[in-house]
């Protein structure tokens, strides 16, 4: 996917689940002629050498944060050399969305917050979806529904139509 494809296929504010309070949102796709921009957007080095497109989709409450990063390549093939799926069917469900999918713990990150993160190859693109929330603040784990949103998302952008899924 090329850079406007991909930041057509990233979710706005008004795609993602409400968040508690106040916070802001951010969503934008880069292509690859500044190489230093994919390395602080956490992708290694071997990926951001054969990467077409990247792009990001953030929105954070005072409880919860959501970041969506999103990695195109030329080709299938290539996107698959660069994806390792470790998820087993409790981590990730028995029918999970996409071409490939992983889950993961997050860091704890500072403050305390907890997260949960999933890796997802469809087609030529790989996303990283995290979800985190505050310490003492108990939500139910969205992560897998970003997941199946963003997933829908590509389909639909990659196939030329006005990507609409959405989690409202």
């Amino acid at each position: 996917m090329t850079q406007p494809v991909l930041e057509a296929a990233l979710p706005q504010g008004i795609n993602l689940p409400r968040l508690t309070g106040n916070g802001g949102a951010a969503v934008h796709a880069w292509d690859m002629s500044n190489p230093a921009i994919c390395q602080s957007e956490t992708w290694l080095d071997d990926e951001c050498a054969d990467a077409l497109a990247l792009g990001m989709s953030g929105l954070s409450g005072r409880n919860e944060r959501i970041v969506i990063r999103l990695m195109s390549f030329d080709d299938e093939a290539t996107s698959k050399a660069h994806f390792t799926s470790r998820g087993t069917p409790a981590e990730v469900g028995t029918d999970p969305p996409g071409d490939a999918i992983d889950g993961y713990e997050l860091p704890a990150g500072a403050g305390g917050w907890k997260g949960k993160g999933i890796r997802v190859r469809q087609g030529t693109v790989i996303a990283k979806i995290e979800y985190a929330w505050a310490p003492g603040y108990e939500v139910p784990n969205r992560a897998m529904d970003l997941a199946t949103m963003v997933v829908e998302r590509l389909k639909q952008s990659g196939s030329g139509k006005n990507p609409t899924a959405s989690l409202r």
